[in-house]
């Protein structure tokens, strides 16, 4: 095939399809002829419908497309897996694709590890989809079952969208990265497995979308169930997440929706985080570590600004500042049947909560408070069921 076609289907390089025979020799031909060394053209390599099976990286190199024909949500379908798949055994020890070149893209396409563990807790592996590649795009991908999802570092301006699946331990990783990256569209729900030990594996220890050093990210319209951590922030050697914007996002049957552990001196780099149309609700066995936000303990310089949410059933506090230096600025806020002591519980010292029109604090539980200590609040116009802002919260 000559280096000019712009389309380069795998199967005309003997890639089989099958999900038994190894066709990773046959997509690197077919990789190679669309990006020759002597003259990288980037292009399109074509996964036709089939399930690939690969034993070792796959490069997307600058300005190429990995492109599949799409792929079904494998079920009580005839054909389990219809569309295009990349198979890679869970012991495989390395990510399937590499999305090294600027400029690159993934779509449509579905990933599944063939032997992923059932019966216990899943195997450390690396993530379908690492990406170190600037100005990247990650659209229509189905992450069945993996450990981790999506990882980007040391690069900027990623576009991921359309995401489904089941990833075990992460979903959506970014880190080292100095610019802006997107997020949309995202919807990690229990498609493989709905209970067992995997899945409460799932439940205790992973985190729907983690965020570590990053600038500016901009993430909308998700939905998640059943993860230890809807989105989490922290940091990592390289830093920490800073104006981090989330509009529309249900953390649904997650044990907290929000967890933010970024320590920083005051004075120094600060955590901001805008959200609005947040909603999180808790599993109903939720224990005492569920939290619909979590600002957790240390040194801190944290802002946080929150239109429209609202936290239901938290096994603890429906939101908790531990932290020191943490200012959080709250309109229509609406915390709903918490069972710790108090709706919104503030213990770092030096923060405080401002709350503005649309404050709803109301818990089924008898003696807990609306929020505590009154003297760490600031009200603009509030509603509570209570006699006094810290005193017992009641029913609706």
């Amino acid at each position: 095939m000559a280096a000019t076609n712009a389309v380069h289907n795998v199967a005309d390089y003997g890639a089989a399809g099958d999900g038994k025979t190894d066709d990773t020799h046959a997509i690197d031909l077919a990789i190679a002829a669309a990006s020759p060394a002597s003259a990288p053209t980037g292009g399109i390599v074509f996964f036709p419908p089939g399930t690939y099976l690969i034993s070792s990286p796959l490069t997307v190199q600058p300005g190429m497309t990995f492109q599949g024909a799409g792929w079904n949500t494998p079920g009580g379908e005839t054909n389990v897996f219809a569309g295009s798949w990349i198979f890679v055994a869970t012991d495989a020890g390395f990510s399937p694709i590499l999305l090294q070149g600027s400029s690159g893209a993934v779509r449509n396409l579905g990933f599944n590890v063939t032997n992923q563990v059932s019966s216990g807790p899943p195997d450390n592996a690396q993530p379908m989809i690492y990406v170190t590649g600037a100005n990247s795009l990650i659209e229509d991908v189905f992450l069945f079952n993996p450990y981790d999802g999506i990882v980007v570092t040391g690069t900027a301006r990623a576009v991921i969208r359309r995401i489904f699946g089941q990833p075990l331990r992460s979903g959506i990783q970014i880190d080292n990265s100095e610019d802006t990256n997107y997020i949309d569209t995202v919807h990690f729900w229990s498609f493989w497995q709905t209970s067992g030990e995997a899945w409460d594996y799932e439940r205790n220890n992973a985190s729907a979308i983690t965020l570590f050093r990053c600038d500016n990210p901009h993430i909308s319209n998700v939905f998640a169930s059943n993860y230890n951590i809807g989105l989490t922030l922290a940091a990592s050697q390289y830093g920490r997440p800073h104006k981090v914007h989330l509009v529309n996002a249900d953390f649904d049957d997650c044990m907290t929706g929000i967890h933010v552990n970024c320590p920083s001196q005051s004075g120094g780099d600060q955590v901001a985080l805008q959200m609005a149309n947040v909603t999180m609700q808790a599993p109903t066995d939720a224990g005492t570590g569920s939290y619909g936000m979590w600002v957790e303990a240390g040194p801190g310089n944290t802002l946080v600004q929150a239109s429209n949410f609202r936290a239901t059933a938290c096994g603890a506090n429906a939101i908790r500042i531990d932290a020191e230096n943490v200012s959080f600025y709250g309109e229509n806020i609406s915390l709903e049947d918490w069972k710790g002591d108090a709706g919104f519980a503030i213990t770092g010292s030096n923060s405080l909560a401002y709350l503005d029109l649309g404050f709803v604090a109301q818990s089924s539980v008898p003696g807990t408070k609306s929020f505590s200590p009154p003297s760490q609040f600031r009200m603009s116009q509030m509603y509570t069921p209570s006699a006094a802002p810290d005193g017992p919260s009641q029913g609706a």
